[in-house]
């Protein structure tokens, strides 16, 4: 049933665009965010995770925070007024009875004031955390109210950080003008495709590259490299995606000079992670071996005559 809900996706090759992103006049737009490096041979592109890690994961813990936060100056402020009480009603209690009062009296309510405070007339944590859930009505839900508004927000402070430090910096989509070939990497698995053959699809979320890889089970499969070039992780609109595209296909077709015509190369300032992905060290055989698969498994979906991707029949 959910393959009758989940439409597939066809991507179209890449060939079926250029004719218009080479006509596209470069000074036009300003240099598009994704790109994060060009020289002589190679332009490189980076998938945002940076942004959709610190706009969302930053809101999210940023609430988390302060659910957390009211919720210690909750417990300071409950803490320091059980304190008052209990002294102010030893204090009480010592002006009617005599100094000695505490010392004398079998009453287990006033010996309970007494105890969580003592002769020094502070109230250690323990003994707030004991006064609060014995000594009141309703404990129960105390209890639990405290457990919801305490253990949840630390527990996903404690999830996202953890996210935030392990999230590797992704590797980029490198167009490689020399070899003609496009690839990436991912945890060691290479992806790679030769240019010509490229294929994407375009959506209102983002724009995504089409290249192959090695499945688990060794078999030749698809991997799907996503950008969003406005930054925006919800919503895109495909006009949006025509100075990225438009830089490439230049690239690749003019060379260095007709997209960055007055420096040698040009790199931007990389994006914080705390971990990197690092690029395979036989990452040149590894594309060649993949790009060698791809011509003998010849199954690549069919275009018609005018390049378009042909559905198979149902």
């Amino acid at each position: 049933m959910m393959g009758k809900f989940i439409k597939t996706i066809y991507p179209k090759p890449f060939f079926l665009k250029w004719k218009e992103l080479l006509a596209i006049d470069l000074s036009s737009f300003a240099q598009p965010d994704p790109i994060v490096e060009i020289n002589a041979r190679q332009i490189k592109v980076m998938q945002n995770k940076t942004e959709i890690r610190n706009c969302w994961a930053s809101l999210f813990l940023l609430g988390l925070i302060f659910i957390a936060g009211f919720k210690f100056l909750d417990y300071y402020e409950a803490w320091k007024s059980a304190e008052w009480n209990a002294n102010r009603f030893i204090e009480i209690a010592k002006k009617e009875h005599g100094s000695e009062y505490f010392s004398l009296t079998k009453d287990p309510g006033a010996l309970a004031f007494y105890s969580v405070v003592g002769d020094d007339g502070k109230m250690s944590f323990k003994g707030f955390i004991h006064d609060r859930y014995n000594n009141y009505t309703h404990t129960t839900q105390r209890i639990i109210g405290d457990i919801i508004f305490t253990s949840i927000p630390l527990l996903g402070i404690f999830i996202l950080l953890l996210w935030i430090i392990l999230l590797r910096k992704p590797a980029p989509l490198i167009f490689d003008r020399e070899k003609r070939v496009v690839y990436s990497w991912q945890k060691g698995g290479v992806w790679a495709q030769r240019y010509d053959d490229i294929r994407l699809h375009e959506n209102i979320q983002m724009l995504l590259f089409f290249l192959r890889c090695e499945l688990k089970d060794g078999s030749l499969g698809w991997a799907r490299y996503p950008l969003q070039p406005t930054g925006n992780p919800l919503f895109s609109s495909l006009s949006a995606y025509k100075p990225t595209l438009a830089y490439i296909a230049q690239f690749m077709e003019y060379g260095r000079e007709k997209v960055l015509p007055n420096q040698d190369s040009w790199q931007a300032k990389p994006p914080f992670y705390f971990r990197d992905d690092p690029e395979p060290e036989n990452i040149e055989q590894e594309i060649d071996r993949i790009l060698q698969r791809i011509t003998e498994a010849n199954n690549e979906i069919p275009l018609d005559e005018e390049g378009n991707p042909i559905p198979p029949e149902e």
